[in-house]
C-alpha cells in the first residue's frame, strides 16, 4: 500500500471496556480481523474531552486511567466501513469518544519479522 490512504483516529479511555475486555484491546482485535492495514495504540498523559474531565499522569491519578489514541491506517473506504464498527463498539462501552478521520500518504508500508505479543489475537 503506497499513496494516499486514510487513518481513523480514536480517542477513549484506557479504561473504557465492553464486559471484561479493555475496549482499545478489542478495536485493535477487529481491525486485525476485519484485515486492515495496521493499527497502533497510544497512551496519552493528559487530556480532556466532551464531558471536561481532566485525565492526567500526574502520581495522584491512577496510573491506568490514561487517555489512549488508536490510530489504524488503510485506504478510504475500508477505514470508512470499519469506523461504523468502532462506533457500534464504543456504543457497547456506554462511554465516551471522539473519532475522527483524515487523508495520509502513505509513503512505505512493508512488513517485517513477524511476532505476535498477543495470543489471544
Amino acid at each position: 500500500m503506497k499513496g494516499k490512504a486514510s487513518v481513523l483516529k480514536i480517542y477513549i479511555s484506557e479504561l473504557d471496556k465492553i464486559n471484561s475486555a479493555q475496549l482499545f484491546e478489542e478495536i485493535v482485535k477487529e481491525a486485525r480481523e476485519f484485515g486492515l492495514a495496521g493499527a497502533t495504540v497510544y497512551r496519552g498523559v493528559l487530556s480532556f474531552g466532551a464531558s471536561h474531565s481532566v485525565q492526567t499522569d500526574k502520581a495522584f491519578y491512577q496510573p491506568e486511567h490514561l487517555p489512549v489514541i488508536i490510530e489504524i491506517v488503510d485506504a478510504e473506504e475500508p477505514i470508512r466501513r470499519f469506523a461504523e464498527r468502532v462506533h457500534e463498539l464504543i456504543d457497547l462501552s456506554q462511554k465516551g469518544a471522539l473519532v475522527t478521520i483524515h487523508p495520509v500518504e502513505v509513503v512505505e508500508y512493508k512488513p517485517g519479522d513477524k511476532y505476535n505479543e498477543f495470543g489471544s489475537f
